[in-house]
């Protein structure tokens, strides 16, 4: 069985339908005539592949999403087990996450993949781009929608869910920037393939200039806004894309929200919503305190992460064991515009 997408083409495109069904049967041994009647990838994403799978029995479906590492490898540079362990750990929380069914480390076409619930909803909200002055109010409410998750997802008990056994925990939230910092350089030097002279400078200004009052350590979601999340109906009905998730300060989040931070005028042109007021909002409903100095600094802290993950991209292709074009895409533009980030953190440009 073959996907129905026209985007899917290259070896990434394979998928042992037959194998993936005799497992789930294996798995599900109370179940009569296990069979995988629909497969669908998704055509979104640069990290890893998603696949939509529908699986039917005598008498009822269940629709799952199973999620693998690209044929070289993952853009990002966190492990698969890892992204399945973030799910698994958020299950008895507040954070609204998809169910996780199992990792399995025996290779499907070659990879190791986890399956988990799929979750009905889109990415996508309808009309939140449009600048029709009465999908304001819709714009404003999807923004508030998104401070209450990610209050939910910055007041939860890490430490009872078990985060300080996968991740590093910092020793005071005083040490939580540098904590970070230090994760992402011990991480880069892991596969670094060649030298960045403005990432290097812009390390010690990052060290230098690193926030000291911040009020708590927060499992923090990393990448967040449209795109990254599950919606339907106005809500957010699963938190996704976990792959960066850390633990550190919580203004953190504020600087990795994607589009999900609208200014809206009223008819007077009176600014009557930004980034500052859904920072108050989130503080009334956390009661977390984020300042926009601390938000400017990780807005900055950014341009290393994403050097991170795009040079990481770029290794399969000097090795030429996977030649993607979206890692290409991934480790020249935006490398290139991380780079230039970096440079003007420090000072060159």
């Amino acid at each position: 069985m073959r996907p129905t997408d026209p985007l899917i083409d290259g070896p990434e495109a394979e998928l042992d339908v037959a194998e993936l069904q005799r497992r789930i049967a294996s798995r599900w041994p109370h179940r009569s005539d296990v069979s995988v009647v629909e497969v669908l990838k998704f055509p979104r994403g640069v990290s890893r592949e998603t696949w939509f799978i529908d699986v039917a029995w005598a008498d009822g479906t269940r629709r799952l999403t199973l999620r693998r590492d690209l044929p070289g490898g993952a853009n990002i540079p966190t492990t698969l087990q890892f992204e399945y362990d973030v799910y698994r750990l958020l299950q008895d929380s507040d954070v609204p996450v998809a169910g996780v069914l199992w990792f399995d480390e025996e290779p499907l076409d070659g990879r190791p993949y986890y399956l988990r619930e799929l979750v009905e909803g889109s990415w996508e909200i309808p009309h939140f781009m449009d600048p029709d002055p009465r999908y304001d109010e819709l714009r404003i409410e999807c923004s508030k929608e998104h401070m209450r998750k990610l209050a939910l997802v910055h007041t939860c008990d890490w430490e009872a869910l078990g985060f300080g056994r996968i991740l590093p925990v910092p020793p005071s939230p005083e040490r939580a920037p540098l904590t970070a910092l230090d994760r992402i350089e011990a991480m880069l030097a892991e596969f670094q393939i060649e030298a960045f002279p403005e990432a290097t400078e812009a390390l010690e200004v990052l060290r230098e200039t690193a926030p000291s009052h911040v009020p708590r350590i927060s499992l923090l979601k990393g990448t967040n806004g449209i795109g990254e999340e599950v919606w339907r109906d106005g809500r957010i009905v699963a938190m996704s894309d976990w792959e960066l998730a850390y633990l550190g300060d919580p203004a953190s989040d504020f600087a990795h929200i994607q589009r999900l931070k609208p200014k809206v005028h009223d008819a007077d042109g009176r600014l009557v919503w930004s980034l500052e007021h859904a920072i108050e909002y989130y503080e009334e409903i956390s009661g977390i305190p984020v300042d926009m100095e601390r938000v400017r600094y990780y807005q900055r802290f950014d341009a290393f992460e994403t050097l991170l993950y795009t040079h990481n991209s770029a290794v399969p292709l000097a090795n030429r064991t996977d030649l993607l074009v979206r890692r290409g895409w991934s480790s020249t533009e935006v490398l290139y515009f991380a780079r230039r980030r970096l440079a003007e953190t420090a000072g060159i440009l």
